[in-house]
């Protein structure tokens, strides 16, 4: 959490720190009261060390109360004096009670007036017989400006840096938000012509399959078993796509796969990044859903490389298990180092993030011990999944 979040926090019940100071502030004021024969009885200043320290407790949840109870007693302490009080009780407290309005008070009227109204209560109470020192003249009225206004004023950054970090933490949210509904939209749009190609492919096995039922019926029996797959795979992308909003209306043109590795691994080297390829295990047929998003990730990832670590080596593999496709991609440290908060600009990981979700798959991103950055993901192979 921001420090500024957390020190500008109200919360339900007063803070252990806040009945600390209280109670900090309580002992000095009844040191005071019992070491300084100020102004009246004994139980007047024992009542008064109360009146402005316990009050404190409480600056977060009710400032404007605190402010109004510290001068109150401060006015009725000081306006009746005829005897000066030698010690700093209870300038600590007005201070304190000056930070806490400015930085909790929910209205802005409610911080400034109270400022106001504590520098108007010490006005007054160094005009009286409770302090000594020359009344308000320009040297006591510019010390107890600078103090006061310095007390306010540091609550009142607090306030508004606190304001300033939740406002940047809601509008990276709503980015995050944003880049998510648009890559799904995206991914709706790839994912729509991954069906469509299906649905052509079926239809040409099955004209196929018409074409031989009489003259080569085995030979008819595997392009029903094609037709039979592919309705399967597209079926289990098209569970998929209720899941996601699609913007446009997309062309038909069939989406690019593993098959197209070799292709990107060469630009990626004509690039200036040495790519070596490591497949572990045979690579099975997948599906096209799985292939498409397989492809992309490793394509954003090696993007990213370029973008941010230009020159640096980088090992993309993948393993082959009976259930589940590991991708990773690993680039040593290049000329700017990897972001240490996972992210390297843009929405890239955020859309390859949610690429793998849909699919129930796992996604890792993150620099790694050596200054390079690793891409990690799982993606199932059971078509069913979805």
């Amino acid at each position: 959490m921001d420090p500024f979040v957390k020190l500008a926090r109200v919360p339900n019940r007063p803070p252990r720190v806040d009945v600390l100071v209280a109670a900090g502030l309580l002992v000095w004021a009844l040191l005071e009261a019992f070491v300084d024969p100020g102004p009246g009885p004994l139980a007047g200043r024992i009542a008064f060390a109360l009146a402005i320290s316990v009050p404190l407790a409480f600056r977060r949840q009710a400032p404007g109360v605190v402010v109004v109870v510290v001068s109150a007693a401060t006015l009725a302490r000081a306006l009746p004096a005829t005897v000066a009080e030698h010690g700093t009780m209870p300038f600590p407290s007005v201070l304190l009670a000056a930070f806490s309005v400015a930085c909790y008070a929910r209205r802005t009227l409610v911080a400034v007036a109270g400022g106001l109204s504590l520098f108007a209560t010490m006005l007054i109470a160094v005009e009286s017989n409770y302090y000594t020192g020359g009344g308000a003249n320009a040297s006591n009225l510019a010390i107890l400006s600078l103090f006061l206004a310095g007390a306010w004023g540091a609550g009142w950054l607090v306030r508004q840096r606190a304001a300033q970090a939740r406002r940047a933490v809601a509008e990276s949210g709503e980015l995050a938000r944003s880049a998510v509904t648009e890559e799904r939209a995206r991914i709706a749009r790839e994912l729509h012509d991954v069906v469509a190609h299906s649905v052509s492919i079926i239809a040409v096995q099955a004209g196929a399959a018409e074409e031989l039922i009489e003259r080569d019926p085995d030979k008819a029996r595997q392009h029903m078993a094609s037709v039979r797959r592919t309705a399967r795979e597209a079926m289990s992308e098209m569970r998929r796509l209720l899941d996601v909003l699609r913007a446009e209306e997309p062309g038909y043109a069939p989406q690019a796969g593993l098959a197209r590795l070799p292709d990107l691994l060469d630009e990626t080297r004509g690039a200036g990044v040495p790519v070596e390829l490591i497949e572990l295990g045979e690579r099975p047929r997948l599906a096209p859903g799985v292939d498409l998003v397989a492809f992309r990730v490793v394509q954003e990832s090696l993007t990213n490389v370029r973008k941010h670590a230009a020159g640096a080596p980088t090992r993309v593999q993948f393993r082959y298990g009976p259930k589940t496709l590991e991708l990773e991609v690993v680039n040593e440290a290049g000329v700017t180092p990897a972001n240490a908060n996972g992210g390297r600009g843009g929405h890239g990981l955020v859309g390859m993030r949610e690429r793998v979700r849909l699919f129930d798959g796992s996604f890792d991103a993150q620099p790694s011990a050596n200054g390079g950055f690793r891409v990690h993901a799982t993606l199932p192979l059971n078509d069913e999944a979805a």
